[in-house]
């Protein structure tokens, strides 16, 4: 992502993350400057389908706070825990119905399907996460891997700096 900066505008870090653990090769971007946050991150359908990007851009007068959490989510685990004992139940009925001389009929491959969102879904339930806080206490969240952590955490620690410097 390039950034267009105004006459009196510096870039003070630029930092690429991984959005998605499965999806390694989508990602978010986000450069800091001396007067606003902007970026790009990548939107996925169901964790697994690129769908395009969100931007933003936020002026630093405008940040109240930004900080950096990790969040398990219970839900994507659940899901993940269901799709998963679906595909592998359509893998054993597809085993019984072949032992009973008919043709399984691709179920063996529908439950695949079923087990492989099972995995992106585990693979994605434990997130790291910068939010920023508007002015108005309005919070915006961006998920991040839970592998680059240290960076979130980093990138977070200079945008509080720079808002400091306002």
């Amino acid at each position: 992502m390039s950034v267009i900066l105004t006459n009196d505008e510096k870039e003070i870090n630029k930092s690429k993350f991984t959005a998605n653990l499965v999806l390694f090769w989508l990602k978010a971007d986000y450069t800091l400057t001396n007067k606003r946050i902007t970026g790009e991150t990548p939107n996925t359908f169901l964790g697994l389908i690129p769908l395009g990007k969100a931007k933003i851009s936020q002026p630093l007068k405008t940040i109240a706070s930004v900080s950096s959490s990790t969040k398990f989510k219970l839900k994507r685990l659940i899901l993940a825990l269901v799709l998963f004992a679906i595909g592998s139940n359509m893998g054993d009925s597809a085993d019984q119905i072949t032992a009973a001389g008919a043709e399984p009929a691709g179920i063996g491959f529908v439950g695949a399907i079923f087990i492989l969102f099972g995995i992106i879904n585990i693979l994605n339930c434990y997130t790291a996460t910068f939010s920023i806080t508007n002015n108005s206490g309005q919070n915006t969240g961006y998920e991040i891997s839970i592998l680059e952590k240290g960076k979130v955490e980093n990138f977070v620690n200079k945008i509080n700096n720079q808002i400091a410097d306002l």
